[in-house]
């Protein structure tokens, strides 16, 4: 299964949150794994260790569930997994700036621009290059330690925090640009969140594995809708395999 559409469904499935001592158990077991690029491999040998402690199959396959859910939508739980992911070292996803991202600033006069889920920050380094001001947010500190590092080889300057996007503050009317490359499924909640976060003017974009029914892209239709695919493409997560993509450009209206 692809890493973006395990992070699709884990963002977006409504699972039973696992008990505090079984998610303790689980997340210091993650944090003595070795590093390793590809969160496939990361999360489902915990199964074995659950077998071994008495589970029944159906019952490790039940507290996986919660448990994988929460790796990705825990703050603690995803500090941990990224963390061990970009100090993996053979990379699963493309280094080089998403695409459609290059393609939609295109012309553009540079402004403010928020990369969440930056990684190691090859789109906050590549808005920077073009004279962006940019602010790169990921709850993985060696994200934002790659993301820095980066920064610094190609002589731009950019804000790298440490931070998961439900604990950052994306303020009011701040931002030109929002980046949202290959995170998770955003919804309305998000919608509203970027709305208010960006200035007039600004542009939402978007690029994931392909969400059920055009659920992200029901979401933003208060907004102008510049560009909508969904394509058969080449993912910027595991760039080997072909798999459903969409992609979003959304433009906050200017006052009339």
């Amino acid at each position: 299964m692809l890493v973006l559409c395990l992070v699709v469904a884990a963002a977006a499935g409504q699972q039973p949150v696992p008990d505090d001592t079984a998610w303790e158990a689980f997340l210091q077991w993650l944090n003595q794994q070795l590093p390793n690029s590809n969160p496939e491999d990361l999360i489902p040998p915990y199964r074995a260790v659950l077998l071994r402690r008495g589970l029944t199959p159906a019952e490790a396959d039940r507290l996986m569930s919660q448990l994988g859910h929460r790796a990705f939508t825990d703050p603690a739980g995803a500090k941990v997994l990224w963390n061990k992911v970009y100090a993996g070292a053979k990379p699963i996803f493309n280094l080089t700036p998403n695409g459609f991202l290059a393609k939609i600033i295109d012309g553009h006069t540079p402004g403010t621009a928020l990369d969440v889920g930056m990684g190691q920050g090859r789109n906050s380094v590549f808005l920077a290059q073009r004279g962006w001001s940019v602010t790169g947010i990921d709850p993985s500190d060696e994200a934002v330690r790659l993301a820095e590092q980066s920064a610094q080889a190609a002589g731009v300057r950019i804000t790298a925090v440490a931070a998961a996007d439900s604990a950052f503050d994306f303020g009011s009317a701040r931002w030109d640009l929002i980046v949202v490359t290959y995170v998770r499924d955003l919804d309305g909640n998000d919608a509203r969140r970027i709305w208010r976060a960006l200035k007039p003017g600004g542009i939402l974009v978007y690029e994931n594995g392909a969400s059920p029914k055009n659920e992200v892209l029901r979401a933003f239709l208060d907004f102008q809708i510049l560009h909508f695919e969904d394509a058969d493409d080449t993912p910027d997560w595991h760039p080997e395999r072909r798999t459903r993509i969409q992609r979003l450009a959304a433009q906050k209206p200017e006052p009339r």
